[in-house]
């Protein structure tokens, strides 16, 4: 399975290729040329694209743990604890409960995601880190003064 799998060059993490899909294993059908046309002894180094052709198919390319459905995930269960203190409910959040929520939040993920090129994800994903690890310190309170109030 290539590192590219739709047709407008987004990879399956959804973020958009900066090079055209086509050109990124060009080099496993120029050795395939050589093998017919052009028989010789190849090098004991596989070509870059042959090692990635072989890793897609092993399916060792997958898509890491994604931090900002993470934090979608970390945030409904932080609101969760604190909605009985604060006498709300998830209609305030305009969801039906916490997988709604959560849900709702990595849809819009992705769609943002969809949107940047492949060099911007991780600066996002840093940033979903930072918010992950400042959500272990945040109580109740600021999580109502972040979430409920204007």
């Amino acid at each position: 399975m290539s590192a590219v799998d739709t047709p407008d060059g987004r990879d399956r993490c959804g973020a958009r290729s900066v090079e055209p899909p086509r050109e990124r294993f060009g080099q496993v059908a120029q050795l395939v040329e050589q093998g017919t046309e052009n028989p010789r002894v190849g090098g004991s180094i596989p070509s870059l694209a042959t090692i990635l052709l072989l890793l897609g198919a092993a399916g060792l390319t997958a898509c890491a743990a994604d931090p900002c459905d993470g934090l979608c995930t970390e945030v409904a269960f932080a609101l969760d604890g604190c909605l009985e203190s604060w006498g709300a409910s998830w209609e305030e959040f305009g969801a039906d409960g916490r997988r709604d929520y959560e849900s709702t939040c990595q849809n819009e993920w992705a769609a943002a995601r969809a949107e940047l090129q492949v060099r911007q994800v991780p600066e996002q994903e840093d940033r979903c880190d930072a918010g992950s690890a400042a959500l272990d310190e945040l109580g109740c309170d600021e999580l109502r003064v972040l979430y409920l109030e204007d």
